[in-house]
């Protein structure tokens, strides 16, 4: 089987379907997405839901499962809609403690859940649009698919699908805002995906991250046989090969693969991909085999949300109060150690003081050489952001931009802190070109000490 990863030109044949008559059409990369010529639009069937009245149960089940292992699945408690209609799926990752949430998959305590839509009406050959910010970390997949699965006597059962995820990257392994990744499937092994940087498609640099909501569709056809994906009413990819015909259902959501080589790892507590409209409008004279997919557990009407709730505002720092911990310090956030050269035990000099923090609290203690640091992903280009922490003793808390790897230091910012009382400290920061990620490193000199507490970073 010879896979197809990038079509930058596709010339077709359509039979018109007024007169018979058969032209030549070209459909290229780059171009403005525009409708087939002679395919004519259902808008009685059409589905337009920009979510002003919460999760409609006429058009959408809410999906209470987990597919894959090392996960929390999809809960309706991550589903929630503010008064002005945008729609906020929550996504758990590696290190959230709140406790409220519970998973359904390998994973129970909540950490790995996401939410997903899916549709009670059927997906048939036509055009899907949807409107929204993608959760803006690596390891969790925002995505928005069409699926099928049929059991089948031949030797791979039919998986019919079409998918947009995000982050893209996986092709290369560097998962990427940067990249978009679109995939169709007839079985879990014929497939077509195609990994396409956006710079390709807008001579610019695209970080689908950044924070405005965009424009995801994909137009599906079956006579001729052809997928084709858009991004801000740009096309990114063009499929031919391995086209579904099945009925299908409409998924929407964010969840978590195991498979750190797809999307990255979930190195944070809790972040949101928020959906401003859902747009389905079917093809006419496409043909399609009738079908109805099986859809597993799903949420009762009761689990629906049924009010408004202000967006969930994120602080990219995981822990940033040091408020939970544990003696292992596994899956806390922070990472603990000290300079080489030192030769006290690390828990010693680079740990977690019970009551020494901001308002006697829990916080982040240092001394001789400790260092405490966290990572943070998918940050780029002129993205800005509110810096902030509570700081007492002498020592450094420093910003290093990072490009393509962690020895690849674009440049930094540097608090030098020396007093005696907790002090606020703040500083709005611009990302500097190239950065894909920051490192925070908070460390001290031999004969000092520091305390820091509240450390926050919202964009």
């Amino acid at each position: 089987m010879k896979k197809k990863f990038f079509l930058p030109l596709i010339s077709l044949f359509l039979i018109s379907c007024s007169n018979g008559a058969t032209s030549e059409i070209k459909i290229e990369v780059k171009e403005d997405v525009n409708i087939l010529e002679g395919i004519k639009l259902d808008y009685d069937n059409a589905i337009f839901d920009d979510f002003s009245n919460g999760v409609n149960s006429s058009y959408w089940d809410i999906a209470n499962h987990a597919w894959g292992n090392g996960n929390g699945g999809c809960v309706p408690e991550n589903v929630h809609y503010t008064d002005d209609g945008i729609l906020f799926l929550q996504g758990n990752g590696k290190y959230y403690s709140d406790g409220d949430i519970k998973g359904v998959g390998d994973v129970k305590d909540g950490r790995y859940t996401g939410a997903a839509l899916i549709s009670k009406f059927s997906a048939k050959p036509g055009r899907y649009e949807v409107k929204m910010k993608p959760l803006p970390r690596q390891g969790a997949c925002t995505a928005f698919w069409t699926f099928a699965y049929q059991f089948t006597d031949e030797l791979e059962n039919k998986n019919h699908e079409i998918d947009i995820e995000l982050p893209g990257g996986s092709q290369t392994g560097i998962p990427t805002f940067e990249n978009i990744l679109n995939t169709n499937y007839q079985t879990e092994t014929k497939k077509q995906s195609q990994d396409t940087p956006l710079k390709n498609i807008f001579d610019e640099n695209v970080y689908l991250n950044d924070g405005s909501f965009h424009t995801f569709g994909f137009d599906w056809y079956t006579d001729p046989e052809l997928i084709v994906y858009y991004v801000d009413n740009k096309i990114c990819a063009i499929s031919d090969s391995f086209v579904p015909n099945l009925e299908s259902k409409l998924w929407l959501g964010v969840w978590f693969p195991v498979s750190t080589t797809f999307v990255g790892t979930a190195n944070f507590e809790k972040d949101i991909m928020e959906v401003d409209y859902v747009k389905y409008i079917p093809f006419l004279d496409q043909p399609y085999t009738p079908f109805t997919p099986s859809i597993s557990e799903v949420a009762t009407l009761d689990k629906f949300p049924n009010q408004s709730e202000s967006l969930l505002v994120s602080n990219l720092i995981s822990n940033g109060t040091f408020e939970y911990y544990n003696s292992d310090k596994e899956n806390k956030g922070w990472t603990f150690s000290k300079y080489i050269d030192e030769n006290q035990d690390t828990d010693l000099i680079s740990n977690i003081s019970t009551n020494e923090g901001f308002e006697d609290s829990k916080c982040g203690f240092i001394k001789d050489g400790g260092i405490i640091q966290q990572d943070i992903d998918s940050v780029y280009s002129s993205f800005k952001y509110n810096f902030s922490f509570e700081g007492k003793g002498k020592g450094n808390v420093t910003l290093s931009y990072l490009g393509n790897s962690t020895i690849d230091k674009i440049s930094q910012d540097v608090f030098s802190i020396n007093n005696t009382s907790f002090e606020h400290f703040e500083k709005q920061i611009t990302i500097p070109e190239g950065t894909k990620s920051i490192r925070i490193l908070i460390d001290t000199e031999n004969g000092s000490s520091f305390y820091i507490d509240n450390i926050s970073m919202i964009k």
